[in-house]
Parts: C-alpha cells; sequence; structure tokens
C-alpha cells in the first residue's frame, strides 16, 4: 500500500506515491515507529515481519525544510478493506491524497514518482516473506 502525496514545495507542487512512515521518536526502536505509524496514518495495528530492507532515503522537502531520510522496512499482512486514511496532524491529512494497493508490476510501470524507488523489489522481497510467514521484531 502507498499513500498519495501531493505538497507545494519552494520549486512548486509535487505529487508522488510514498509508503506509510515517519519520524523515529526519541527512545523509540524502528519497530515500535513502524507499528505506531501504520495506526496513525492507516488506522491498522498488523503484526510486522521484518525489519527486511535499510537503506538511506537521501533527503527531501517537508513543509519547507530538507529532511535527511532512512528507511527501514517491514512486511505486514492485513485486511484489503483495512487500511483507511487518516493523519494526525492537519499538515499530514492535507498532504495525504490517497491510500491504495499496487501490484509490483504497477510499481515498476507508475507514471507518477514513487519512492523509494526501488520499491517493486522491496514489495516483491516483503510479499515473500509475508507469504512465508516468517516474523521479527
Amino acid at each position: 500500500m502507498l499513500i498519495r502525496f501531493h505538497a507545494q514545495r519552494t520549486d512548486g507542487p509535487y505529487t508522488c506515491w510514498v509508503t506509510p512512515g515517519g519520524e523515529v521518536e526519541p527512545g523509540e526502536s524502528d519497530w515500535a515507529t513502524a507499528k505506531r505509524e501504520l495506526f496513525e496514518e492507516l488506522g491498522i495495528r498488523p503484526e510486522l515481519i521484518g525489519p527486511m530492507h535499510e537503506a538511506s532515503g537521501g533527503t527531501y522537502e517537508y513543509l519547507g525544510e530538507v529532511v535527511r531520510n532512512f528507511d527501514v522496512f517491514f512486511a505486514a499482512r492485513c485486511e484489503r478493506s483495512e487500511p483507511r486514511l487518516t493523519g494526525v496532524t492537519a499538515d499530514e491529512i492535507a498532504l495525504m491524497q490517497e491510500a491504495r494497493w499496487w501490484a509490483v508490476g504497477e510499481l515498476k510501470t507508475a507514471t507518477e514518482p514513487v519512492f523509494p524507488e526501488d520499491i517493486a523489489e522491496i514489495a516483491a522481497k516483503a510479499w515473500e516473506q509475508v507469504r512465508g510467514g516468517n516474523k521479527a521484531g
């Protein structure tokens, strides 16, 4: 599942699709952050598998500030109808336009920017982990 963000950047409006997630709070583990962010953004509390991928996400502009990003990915399962776009702050709610499921093939041919750029490979790996039922955390 990816979330479509529409942001106003210094160089104009920008729309992209990203994975759910957010900032690690002081004293919080990556696992706890993932659980919290999935609930805050999508209203779900799935069991997590992983972490199964970690990488520098580079930098991006968020609310007029440049943010350095490091991605830690977990896999999870839920009912297709469970996630609902919620958001916590007014800024998040304004940025998050929609959430939807993507097939790996769709990720490879997306016409709008999708981040991280190698999400199709990460998603394929996550699907294998979920199908195999491997758990960590």
